[in-house]
């Protein structure tokens, strides 16, 4: 009795091994094709719609610190992004004029002209100023965006050292209130921080994941295009770096016969009646070079009292704000090459972006 129970028991026990196995045979192929066909799918969708995998790649120099590398054209998030041989935001010009009625502008700044990939090429502040001018100049133009993100005067400085002043006829240089001591440390950065990539990840998922997704889960420090609010007193030797090399790309410009423009960007925070302390710094020694800079601020304020939202997040410009910018610059780039503003300042009527 106790035995034929036994039997019966070890029987069912043993009886639904074969099912499952015969189960696991049927159906884990077909999981495991799901599975790819998921991964391929999203790899797909990642790469080819978000334009994850094909960063802009930097490239660490011991001079400038770091910069684009040259020759690049990417799609980032349905944006257009395009390097030119000379690593600036900027289509492709030969270095010396061809045609003497060119007229060459060169904009100079960090991550605020550049404006990074949530910015289409076609919508950054150089590229509309290029549009503009050629519009109402009816001659050639090109206007040259020399940027990156977080760079400082000494690094534009050491820029124009290497590359030149490609024959223009205009410099204009944009600073925020935290350039006055934004020096280069010479740290490790590219290749080491997420946003400043030397290679193409392997995959797009994996760039996804890592450069964007941990940062949400606070797994990583969210990047800020090189953005990094100031979290001590700027040390009086930076200050001085800082200020000595704004005032040797003023001189270098004019020694050139460059007419330079100085013009000043705001934090969203920030305002003209209580600005940065480098703001003030900035400003006098423009002053004491002979310039008159030209406040960003004022335009990008009457923008939002209209209603509109110039910024991105704390300190860079979305597509409107870039539009702000060039409407806001385009007059004194007129008046610097002798012909008469066509369009008000930027402050005076509402911006569109086109």
């Amino acid at each position: 009795m106790d035995d034929g129970s036994t039997g019966a028991r070890e029987g069912d026990e043993a009886t639904p091994r074969p099912v499952r196995r015969s189960r696991l045979r049927r159906w884990g192929p077909r999981v495991l094709l799901v599975l790819v066909l998921v991964f391929a799918g999203g790899e797909l969708f990642a790469r080819y719609y978000l334009g994850l995998g094909d960063p802009p790649l930097m490239m660490a120099d011991p001079q400038i610190e770091y910069l684009a590398k040259p020759d690049q054209d990417c799609r980032r998030f349905g944006n257009h992004v395009r390097y030119n041989h000379y690593s600036m935001r900027s289509d492709d010009f030969p270095a010396h004029k061809a045609d003497p009625r060119e007229l060459r502008v060169l904009v100079i700044g960090d991550s605020v002209v550049n404006g990074g990939v949530l910015s289409d090429q076609s919508k950054i502040a150089t590229s509309v100023l290029q549009r503009k001018l050629r519009n109402e100049l009816n001659r050639p133009v090109v206007v040259a965006n020399i940027s990156a993100g977080s760079w400082g005067p000494p690094n534009e400085l050491a820029y124009l050292k290497r590359f030149g002043l490609f024959d223009a006829d205009v410099m204009v240089i944009v600073l925020s209130s935290h350039d006055y001591a934004d020096v280069p440390t010479f740290a490790p950065t590219v290749g080491v921080d997420p946003s400043s990539p030397d290679h193409r990840p392997v995959l797009a998922l994996w760039e996804g994941f890592t450069r964007y997704l941990l940062p949400r889960l606070g797994y990583r420090k969210a990047s800020n295009e090189g953005y990094t609010p100031a979290t001590a007193p700027a040390k009086s030797a930076d200050v001085a770096w800082s200020m000595a090399a704004l005032r040797e790309m003023i001189d270098m410009g004019r020694r050139a016969g460059l007419r330079v423009i100085l013009a000043q960007h705001l934090e969203r925070a920030e305002s003209l009646a209580s600005p940065l302390p480098g703001h003030g710094v900035i400003a006098d020694e423009a002053r004491r070079d002979g310039l008159a800079p030209i406040e960003l601020g004022a335009a990008f304020d009457a923008a939002r009292r209209r209603g509109q939202q110039p910024y991105r997040d704390d300190i860079h410009p979305n597509d409107l704000g870039q539009a702000v910018i060039a409407e806001a610059l385009l007059p004194a780039i007129e008046r610097a090459v002798g012909a008469a503003p066509t369009t008000a300042p930027a402050a005076t009527g509402r911006v569109t972006v086109r």
